[in-house]
């Protein structure tokens, strides 16, 4: 194999490299920020619930204390009956104490109602809160994980990038425009091998004295469809 079509092989591997590691660079603080917005959805809906108990718990002391006020008066409207000297004025008053007392019962069956409903919610709050506890245990390790992750990728990025640099001035500046061309337009596969005369890059057939000539690695073939350059490598 010639000498610069071994070095743009090369060339190409480091950057085949280079790119997946730039990828999993470039996707670690989307992961993370995921992370953190699902969280932040968990304690919004913790706020949200915490914000309903709070008025539902102050709708059954404003009912409580109506409650209260409503049997005391209930105790005057009764003690009036030792007064009472016509019959009319018992029916009245009588009267007046049941309507009361039936609106008294609605209100205890209301507050009954209130106290269930924030006992079911402060249950949901109650797991929501270990939930939140739990996942930000999670997210603090996986931000550590991903810190020893992206700085192992940062040393092997440089080391790939220290390569890459010492082969790029093996080759000649013809060589060196037509990879760069070919890396931005070909999304980043610029060289590449052929199987039983089909092109790895485009997937295309290639005439059968090309493919001949290609196995032999003297010399600079391109594809005739995508114009990839050719490294015939025999799979092992």
């Amino acid at each position: 194999m010639i000498e610069e079509l071994e070095t743009l092989c090369e060339m190409q591997k480091l950057d085949t490299q280079l790119i997946e590691h730039e990828r999993r660079r470039a996707q670690a603080p989307k992961r993370l920020a995921e992370v953190e917005q699902d969280l932040q959805k968990v304690k919004d809906k913790i706020a949200k619930e915490k914000e309903i108990i709070e008025e539902l718990d102050k709708e059954r002391r404003r009912k409580e204390k109506e409650l209260d006020t409503e049997k005391e008066r209930i105790k005057k409207v009764q003690s009036k009956l030792y007064e009472i000297k016509t019959n009319k004025e018992y029916q009245a008053v009588l009267k007046e104490t049941e309507a009361a007392q039936a609106a008294n019962d609605k209100t205890e069956e209301e507050i009954i109602l209130l106290l269930e409903r924030i006992e079911e919610l402060r249950k949901d709050y109650e797991a929501s809160l270990a939930y939140v506890k739990k996942t930000e245990k999670e997210v603090h390790a996986e931000k550590k994980e991903l810190e020893k992750e992206m700085i192992s990728v940062e040393s092997v990025v440089a080391e790939l990038s220290k390569e890459r640099n010492e082969l790029l001035s093996r080759l000649s500046g013809e060589a060196k425009t037509r990879y760069k061309v070919l890396m931005e337009k070909r999304s980043g596969l610029a060289v590449v091998n052929v199987k039983n005369g089909v092109c790895l890059g485009c997937y295309m057939n290639i005439p059968p004295q090309l493919f001949i000539e290609v196995t032999k690695n003297s010399q600079l073939i391109t594809c005739p469809s995508c114009n990839r350059i050719f490294c015939y490598q025999e799979e092992s």
